[in-house]
């Protein structure tokens, strides 16, 4: 116990965190946090409001990852180039005790394939395995040989990951963690997604949505949950509406939890819904030929997490050509006007939720396990 102490304030350890999404910058707060309680406090890297808010200054802001989808990445290919080779150079010439890299992958796999020659003195960590369970198996393995340790989110996922020798440990997701005391009022959010490109193709198809049904449903509130930077995106899409666009994370948490129903964008963020008891509907689209590539790839049926747990439809999935106007006012009035189906909802998300804890503060179990051991 002595000799910890001992060690942790005679040697400074240099962490660098990077988390180019907003889910991310999420976890990568918690782990701040806990990392902070070891009095380290040299942290740098990448990452969102959140982390910065921890007193992180990133390198480069995060917004400047906006994108999804092969077509998009390949128009700002000079642009991702730059910061990749910018944020690389400054690890070579500057290398921390440890590397943290939070999701994604795409950039995640790159980066730390440009750093192999540090190996021997800066230890390799990733933080939310990459999804080889729904396509790409093979990338197990070559995470397997880039990385020192993994920790996954999804007790399922460890397996895949252990069989190659790489040090796996599953921690639960953060937002699992925290207890809330959850009130519902009569409020219907809308979540357009978190990256730009998303934002724009969704909200498109939102916009007559929510205009009919916030006529239809008069004693409801509306709100439209995105990112500062979306700000303007959103409003010169849908001027003058009647919902409210609510930016600011906690408050964003707080019309989330108190929510009768959510339209909500696939990703993360249905997590958040399903630890809130949330009814929703699940919607996507993206550009034609990055809706091609995944149906030939994507090897499971489902693409909200609720429903790959349960393999069946818990939510409603209206993705791609299935996201009409038509086929979500249906869902919305099916939802709002029949009890048992949101009984059904809330029923599997108090089990999913469940199934999603692991034993202690998640962020915590990270910090211990490569910190402590």
């Amino acid at each position: 116990m002595y000799e910890k102490q001992f060690f942790f304030i005679w040697f400074v350890m240099k962490i660098y965190i990077i988390a180019t999404e907003p889910s991310g910058d999420y976890l990568g707060s918690h782990l701040i946090k806990e990392l902070k309680k070891k009095k380290i406090n040299s942290i740098e890297g990448i990452g969102g409001e959140l982390m910065n808010m921890e007193g992180m200054n990133s390198w480069v802001p995060i917004e400047k990852f906006n994108t999804i989808g092969l077509i998009e990445v390949l128009i700002r290919i000079p642009k991702f180039y730059k910061i990749f080779k910018k944020v690389e150079n400054f690890i070579k010439n500057n290398p921390p005790d440890i590397l943290i890299t939070i999701d994604s992958p795409s950039f995640s796999y790159r980066l730390v394939k440009k750093l192999q020659n540090l190996r021997k003195k800066v230890k390799m960590i990733h933080y939310v395995a990459p999804t080889v369970w729904a396509w790409k198996k093979y990338r197990a393995k070559i995470f397997a040989n880039l990385y020192d340790q993994l920790f996954v989110l999804f007790k399922f996922e460890k397996k895949y990951f252990v069989e190659h020798g790489l040090k796996t440990s599953w921690v639960g997701h953060q937002i699992f963690f925290k207890k809330n005391k959850i009130k519902k009022k009569n409020i219907i959010c809308f979540l357009p997604g978190s990256r730009e490109i998303e934002i724009k193709k969704n909200l498109k198809k939102m916009k007559k949505i929510l205009n009919d049904i916030s006529n239809e449903y008069q004693k409801f509130k509306f709100y439209i949950l995105g990112f500062d930077h979306h700000k303007k995106i959103i409003n010169q899409i849908i001027p003058n509406s009647k919902a409210k666009i609510i930016t600011k994370f906690k408050l964003k948490q707080k019309i989330m939890m108190q929510s009768s129903l959510a339209v909500a964008s696939s990703g993360s963020v249905t997590m958040e819904l399903s630890k809130y008891r949330t009814p929703m509907i699940v919607v996507y689209d993206t550009n034609y030929f990055t809706r091609i590539l995944i149906k030939i790839f994507v090897k499971v049926k489902f693409c909200s997490l609720i429903n790959i747990f349960f393999n069946k439809e818990i939510v409603p999935e209206l993705i791609f050509e299935k996201f009409t106007y038509t086929r979500v006012i249906k869902e919305i009035r099916n939802l709002l006007n029949n009890e048992s189906l949101r009984i059904n909802q809330i029923k599997h998300m108090d089990e999913f939720s469940k199934k999603m804890l692991n034993n202690g503060n998640p962020a915590k179990l990270v910090v211990n396990h490569i910190i402590e051991k």
